[in-house]
């Protein structure tokens, strides 16, 4: 990350302007000295939001951050940065629950959310392509001058067939979570397959509802190696539950020692609230992207892309601060920084292509059949 251009403090204003006139182009230097401001483009939204503003409540269906006090923190810092007044709600409902409803009010012409969130691109295709709600927006033509960031979210975190449509939000970052009056730090499985040891047996969960990051390992493992871990996971008789919160719940709770798909995040917000649990990075880490996005037909289209650019450049550290949502990419992040601190040489595992969708979605309906058939008896 490239180091921002700064001055000394005791350098006198006008030397300031001599050196950096040598050094920077004519529109970097009246940048630097704040003369100049966002494009038009980037102030019509701007101003537009403000008049959408007043047309009605701001309907934010972002499956994350989850928590009222985030949620208001995020919101005030927002309209605070651009001098707004909103009547807003945030349901932030998780894509299983938002997907169907939003399709159901499309159908019904009902009004649609401003904005949405926490998809991952195969429930994004299934649903919000699949029945033409989703839309286009030059994410980076019209706000990079505003937020000169926004090309990570919008251009370098996103398959190209989705650039343009949706902007990275955050990462799910898979890890081995463990209750530390359990487990002793030494001792926690540094890799899934561990957990196909006889002194794991019946001591940790997985869920039963949805495959990550069993399917996510097939980039690494192969389709036929994931499900063969699959297979062995399943002979140790693990307790199932219902998604990664819930896992992460059970462990918190000393239910079980460890469990398959907890995740950075969740186990930080049970850290915080003193549970007695504690996170080590795989081997090999699953990193699981959730993305965001302008419905087709927002009622509040303008004011939704103001929210949703700020959201994931200046909002980004908000998120992290409050819920510990964060980029891997972001090297300045906390998480990264505890991950690469522990494990520098960690290999990161994610869908960087169609093809790689592709195999992870074989990989996840294949292991979820397994699943079905042994969690079902």
């Amino acid at each position: 990350m490239k180091k921002p251009f700064t001055v000394p403090a005791s350098a006198p204003r006008r030397s300031f302007t001599k050196m950096a006139a040598a050094v920077l182009p004519a529109a970097a230097l009246s940048s630097a000295l704040g003369l100049v401001h966002a494009p038009a483009q980037a102030a019509d939204v701007v101003e537009k939001a403000r008049q959408e503003a007043a047309q009605g409540k701001f309907i934010n269906m972002i499956s994350s951050p989850k928590g009222e006090r985030a949620q208001r923190a995020i919101m005030e810092a927002f309209q605070k940065r651009f001098d707004l007044e909103l009547d807003w709600e945030w349901l932030p409902l998780t894509s299983r629950v938002s997907a169907p409803r939003v399709v159901e009010q499309a159908k019904a012409n009902v009004p649609l959310p401003t904005v949405i969130g926490g998809y991952a691109y195969q429930t994004f295709d299934g649903w919000i392509v699949k029945n033409g709600i989703d839309t286009e927006v030059d994410w980076v033509g019209e706000f990079s001058s505003m937020f000169p960031s926004i090309g990570a979210a919008a251009v370098d975190g996103v398959l190209p067939q989705y650039r343009n449509k949706l902007l990275r939000q955050w990462d799910v970052m898979y890890v081995m979570v463990y209750n530390t009056d359990q487990v002793k730090r030494q001792d926690a499985p540094k890799s899934l397959s561990d957990l196909a040891d006889a002194k794991w047996k019946g001591r940790f969960a997985i869920s039963n509802n949805t495959p990550p990051p069993l399917d996510i390992l097939a980039l690494d493992l192969g389709r036929d190696g994931a499900l063969d871990l699959t297979r062995k996971l399943l002979a140790n008789q693990p307790r199932f539950k219902a998604g990664p919160p819930a896992i992460v719940g059970a462990i918190a709770s000393g239910e079980v020692a460890v469990g398959v798909a907890g995740y950075t995040a969740l186990a930080e917000a049970e850290k915080k609230k003193g549970a007695p649990i504690e996170w080590i990075p795989l081997d090999t880490l699953p990193v699981g992207p959730l993305f965001a996005f302008l419905p087709r037909n927002s009622p509040q289209p303008n004011l939704g892309k103001l929210f949703l650019a700020w959201f994931v450049t200046e909002g980004q550290k908000l998120q992290e601060e409050h819920e510990f949502l964060s980029f891997f990419a972001n090297e300045e992040s906390p998480t990264t920084k505890k991950i690469r601190a522990e494990s520098p040489n960690v290999k990161v595992v994610e869908v960087r292509s169609q093809a790689d969708q592709a195999l992870v979605d074989e990989a996840g309906r294949e292991i979820m059949k397994r699943i079905a058939g042994v969690a079902g008896k």
